[in-house]
């Protein structure tokens, strides 16, 4: 026989981490893709509750039909998209750093529905946002979100306060600094098809007859092209470096939330989802 605490206990020690990692989910790249069915990131959010509660601390025991069950599972869904929505400015970095350069090369007028986002973007701004989840898939990075959302139960539990004020500042801070860096990521190919465009002011007043511009517009694309095969190979140490950052971000507003914690419920878990007293 089982108590009413008893069955509180286990399905609150699937149920809290579920919701903390399919928020998570729904912000995160590649999972939160507009091409992903629901149907699989319900199923993958399953199965890495599955294998992330075994190793979690002690759940608190709270009522799901009371208020605090609702204040935290908000606090949940804030820590999870949190998580999310800081590597989701990486990639969108790399969209935006294509989207600058396409624009400089006069292949702005070139557009596709993005599979990631669903919004019509630059076809090099695509072109980077795949170089940039093919390195993700590469290096592991989901597996690190994984880590990190596992760690952070540890950081931030349950029953606690989720991220602080100044947490959230951290990232907005990160956030004002992306259009910056996807500026210097391009920076490169940017000098190159300005000083191009350049020879091409200089010769249309040093000989106005030959009339430059007529053929420059041609010239400058198919340069661009050249240029980003050229610079490509930079981009993976660019990318590399990206990733070390939003992840020690991810970290440290972990760990300052961490030291600014208020507990929200404070009664003990009875009976661990391991079947420990």
């Amino acid at each position: 026989m089982f108590t009413t605490a008893e069955i509180t206990a286990f399905v609150g020690a699937f149920i809290w981490p579920f919701i903390r990692i399919s928020a998570m989910m729904m912000t995160a790249p590649i999972f939160s893709a507009k091409s992903v069915p629901i149907k699989v990131r319900v199923t993958t959010a399953v199965v890495i509750t599955m294998v992330v509660v075994p190793i979690l601390p002690p759940l608190p025991l709270v009522d799901f039909i009371s208020g605090e069950a609702l204040l935290i599972a908000i606090h949940q869904v804030i820590i999870g998209a949190i998580m999310g929505f800081a590597l989701q400015l990486a990639f969108n970095l790399f969209v935006m750093s294509g989207h600058i350069l396409a624009m400089q090369a006069g292949l702005g007028f070139s557009m596709m529905n993005s599979p990631q986002d669903g919004i019509q973007v630059t076809v090099v701004g695509q072109l980077y946002l795949f170089l940039a989840t093919f390195l993700y898939l590469a290096l592991d990075g989901h597996l690190i979100l994984i880590r990190e959302v596992a760690n952070s139960f540890s950081l931030l539990p349950i029953n606690t306060i989720g991220i602080s004020t100044t947490g959230y500042w951290m990232l907005v801070s990160w956030g004002s600094q992306m259009f910056q860096s996807a500026v210097m990521m391009v920076l490169p190919a940017m000098t190159a098809l300005l000083m191009v465009n350049i020879s091409f002011g200089v010769m249309s007043k040093a000989s106005p007859q030959l009339n430059p511009f007529s053929v420059g517009f041609l010239i400058t694309i198919m340069l661009a092209f050249v240029i980003i095969y050229i610079t490509m190979p930079t981009l993976v140490p660019y990318f590399e470096r990206i990733m070390t950052d939003i992840f020690q971000l991810i970290q440290d507003i972990l760990e300052h939330s961490a030291t600014q914690q208020t507990v929200l419920y404070n009664d003990p878990f009875i009976i661990t989802f391991r079947g420990s007293s």
